[in-house]
């Protein structure tokens, strides 16, 4: 499976390179992405078996370059392209298209003065508008891939009720399935969410009988938790975490076909989450995941 990693030479950066290779696992192919202004002069590649491309690229690039191949843990194949755009998000969409790659991985969760974690520019404009996945890592997420010894253990899927329970829980499930990693399907309810008539209660039993359904339908092997409390916050804290874990988003019904846009209940959960993020887009196919039979 190939990753487009969006590389700065920062920590962000080595987040990035350590959330791709924990996700994709020994099969993956990491494609590191430095994307310059569009003025600058050249655009090349740096394969990680040859250092002689000095004479190609600025020095500063080649620097780059060789520090980022070098965090890439051994027995994972990557390369380094250097590429002039007028826009990094859409730069990064384009090399991801041209490419092949599955997913866009980033380390841009930026931590605020209140602890939460924010996405940057370029994340925000990827998570409007990218036609494949997008995953985001934090230095909160990468030292619990750190515990993990760089290894996802398992993939939880926040769902709701909609239309788009089912494409969010197919792409979790092909995600776990790939590594052979436990699944774990989570929808949140809010106190203000319940209608006059209806207790929280019957609400919670309303949600997971139609998240259970919708998972027996795919027929994948999962757990199902309704995580409730007065607030998206609140609901979240009454979850547990593993270390070298991974949570999979779904992209707002206000999408279009095949395209990111984060929605306020998401935009909540990326600045809480303790671990790393992945926002599949609306009707997005990834590989068919495995059976349970």
């Amino acid at each position: 499976m190939r990753y487009l990693v969006g590389y700065t030479a920062d920590a962000r950066g080595a987040e990035a390179i350590a959330l791709a290779s924990a996700m994709g696992g020994a099969d993956a192919h990491l494609d590191l992405a430095i994307v310059l202004p569009e003025n600058t002069p050249f655009s090349a590649v740096y394969p990680g078996s040859d250092h002689g491309y000095s004479s190609i690229l600025a020095d500063k690039v080649d620097e780059w370059a060789q520090q980022a191949l070098a965090l890439v843990p051994q027995g994972i194949s990557a390369r380094v392209i250097a590429r002039s755009v007028p826009s990094p998000a859409e730069g990064l969409i384009a090399m991801a298209k041209e490419t092949g790659a599955q997913v866009i991985v980033l380390g841009g969760r930026k931590r605020h003065v209140a602890g939460f974690f924010a996405p940057g520019a370029v994340a925000g404009a990827l998570l409007h508008s990218s036609p494949v996945p997008v995953a985001m890592g934090s230095p909160e997420a990468v030292a619990s891939l750190e515990k993990a010894n760089g290894k996802l253990k398992r993939v939880t899927a926040f769902v709701g009720t909609g239309s788009g329970l089912k494409n969010v829980v197919h792409a979790a499930a092909a995600a776990a399935a790939a590594q052979g990693l436990p699944l774990r399907v989570v929808s949140l309810v809010e106190q203000n969410q319940v209608d006059e008539d209806e207790t929280m209660e019957q609400w919670i039993n309303f949600t997971r009988t139609r998240v259970s359904e919708a998972v027996a339908e795919l027929d994948v092997d999962a757990e199902v938790l309704i995580a409730s409390g007065s607030n998206i916050d609140d609901a979240i804290a009454e979850l547990s975490w593993e270390d070298g874990e991974i949570a999979v988003v779904g992209s707002s019904r206000l999408a279009r076909k095949r395209r990111l846009f984060m929605g306020p209940t998401a935009q909540r959960m990326l600045r809480t989450l303790p671990v790393p993020l992945v926002a599949v887009p609306r009707n997005h196919k990834p590989a068919s995941a495995k059976s349970k039979h």
